[in-house]
């Protein structure tokens, strides 16, 4: 299959006091340095909505048709037991029949399961934070990508799309913070949240984070990734190795990933090497200008790559709090081994969206 989606959107919410003298606020410069796996301390109660909706058109040789679809609705709650711990759960709706397909759970419905569900701790032994959670934890791998990452309306991380990284799992995860480095594991099914362990083994994910440069302006850092497990009763292996490096300034993020795969998907032979690329600018304020690309291609043959650009309009935002619409076109092509299923596509498509993206959080301390 081959498929391309161009991305567009045009962010028009004018920037305030030293952004409009052409100077942006050191608050927009990086969020803080990672140093923890959740937000401490725990408020009382803290909500968050999450919604990305598409109205896409779709051109390929196969076929061709417009869609109206909920890439994602998320609704999370975290209340705190105390400062130094908290419960969190997060719900998601998501579509139960595959891209292209008209058969899922009571017909074509959208399902609602639970994405996030954990008990979380800290505690602080000198210069030393120490933190761990217990349940469907997020995934240490996918948290770290999507922490500097604002194109998540857009397209998914490519490790998630790609590989089928589960962005959370049953799981014990822990992490361990001192200055700029930052150390995250979790032991757990490996089956991410189709949550029934199908054989005993475990599956075990490290990732090493260091804050290289940490300025009012720039941010910069690097990421170590490893894990070793399987999944399936046929025990597919499941083995990565990569790493990760992410700049944030007032007017430009960028990022990029590289994943060795031993085992994708349920092929336990397939092997695989991942690569992406991404960047999201504000060249004229109010104007965004983001670009991806990513790439997997097989030992044996074969390859599969995307990539697009957008702009983004945020007509509305507040604090934490926006909204956000985005016109998008992208292109992905696939060959050997990362062709679809024969007949489910032709291999080349052109894809055009129109997508709204709203996040909205709500704190009680």
């Amino acid at each position: 299959m081959r498929a391309l989606v161009v991305a567009g959107g045009l962010v028009a919410a004018l920037a305030h006091g030293a952004a409009a003298q052409g100077t942006a606020p050191a608050s927009e410069a990086a969020p803080p340095p990672p140093s923890s796996l959740f937000a401490w301390p725990a408020p009382r109660l803290a909500l968050e909505l999450d919604l990305v909706t598409q109205a896409r058109y779709t051109r390929s040789p196969a076929a061709s048709g417009s869609e109206l679809r909920l890439d994602r609705g998320e609704l999370g709650a975290r209340v705190g037991l105390g400062t130094d711990a908290a419960a969190q759960l997060t719900l998601e709706a998501i579509r139960s029949a595959s891209d292209g397909g008209a058969l899922g759970i009571d017909g074509n419905s959208t399902v609602v399961r639970v994405k996030y569900a954990s008990v979380a701790g800290r505690v602080e032994l000198g210069g030393v934070v120490i933190e761990g959670a217990l349940g469907f934890v997020p995934d240490p791998w996918i948290t770290t990508l999507e922490g500097s990452y604002p194109l998540k309306p857009l397209s998914r991380t490519a490790s998630e799309r790609m590989l089928g990284w589960p962005v959370s799992d049953l799981a014990a995860l822990a992490g361990a913070s001192i200055g700029p480095v930052r150390l995250r594991a979790s032991v757990g099914n490996g089956e991410g949240q189709r949550y029934p362990e199908r054989n005993d083994g475990k599956t075990t994910t490290a990732v090493a984070e260091v804050v290289v440069v940490d300025t009012t302006d720039v941010r910069a850092s690097v990421a170590a990734l490893g894990r070793d497990g399987s999944v399936g009763v046929a025990r597919v292996r499941d083995r990565r190795l990569g790493g990760a490096a992410t700049v944030v300034s007032p007017w430009i993020r960028g990022g990029a990933s590289g994943v060795k795969a031993w085992g994708i998907g349920d092929r336990g032979e397939a092997e695989g090497v991942l690569v992406e690329a991404w960047t999201d600018a504000r060249v004229v304020d109010p104007l965004h200008v983001a670009a991806r690309f990513s790439t997997l291609g097989y030992a044996g043959g074969g390859r599969a790559t995307t990539f697009g650009g957008a702009l983004s309009v945020e007509p509305w935002a507040e604090a934490a709090a926006h909204l956000r619409l985005w016109l998008a076109v992208e292109r992905v092509t696939t060959s050997g081994a990362a062709m679809p299923i024969a007949g489910a596509d032709a291999g080349d498509a052109t894809i055009v969206l129109l997508i709204a993206s709203a996040t909205a959080p709500f704190v009680v301390d």
